[in-house]
């Protein structure tokens, strides 16, 4: 077993008096892809909204290299990508690339054999976000969650807007990342992806589940 760099030990969350999952544990592997497998509204969304810091959990702790983490800390370290699009629509590319990597020369830095150019987003930098195809819109989700070379990367969903092409490309540049230690966590319907996956756990009725490990 690898080194764990995050943990969510006996997490619980919910909305209102509902209680979408309890007393829930995780641990993340450094360079490991993670897949969290369910039936659609099992929780899926709420628990990589609470380990991305996005939603307040109810009880329980996140730990980062073994420490508690704090949200500002959680969110410089972790490149999240929800499963509804959160870019500007109205703006172009670049412009919601200009915004979450905190100015041009930091997207520049991406441009040449970067995180920008390995997704394939030089060729629609200068096109708006929603006239471009639900797959081309994903990719630069993750172009987006990149900013500031996150060490964990969390993607609700990933390849369902996606095409073929899209995929290779998004599944090349993963295997680039992990290979550069970074870790993913990410759920998906699709049984080929789960190939990709070094553990797959199964959440039903607020309780994860180990459905393979290797």
């Amino acid at each position: 077993m690898g080194t764990v760099i995050y943990q969510a030990i006996d997490i619980t969350a919910g909305y209102g008096r509902k209680v979408v999952f309890g007393n829930l544990s995780l641990d993340l592997i450094k360079g490991s892809c993670t897949f969290i497998i369910g039936a659609n509204g099992c929780g899926k969304s709420t628990l990589f909204s609470v380990l991305a810091g996005i939603k307040k959990m109810r009880s329980g702790q996140l730990l980062l290299d073994g420490e508690k983490a704090a949200v500002r800390q959680l969110q410089k370290q972790i490149g999240y990508v929800p499963q509804d699009n959160p870019l500007f629509s109205e703006l172009t590319v670049w412009d919601n690339l200009l915004l979450w990597y905190g100015g041009k020369k930091a997207v520049q830095k991406e441009m040449d054999g970067g995180v920008i150019e390995k997704l394939g987003l030089r060729d629609i930098l200068k096109k708006r976000v929603g006239t471009l195809s639900g797959g081309m819109q994903r990719r630069a989700c993750i172009g987006c969650a990149m900013a500031g070379n996150p060490r964990i990367l969390i993607m609700d969903e990933p390849g369902a807007a996606l095409d073929l092409e899209c995929k290779e490309i998004l599944y090349s540049y993963l295997d680039e990342y992990r290979k550069a230690e970074g870790t993913v966590l990410m759920s998906s319907h699709e049984k080929a992806e789960w190939e990709m996956g070094d553990r797959i756990f199964l959440l039903k009725d607020g309780i994860l589940q180990d459905f393979r490990s290797s």
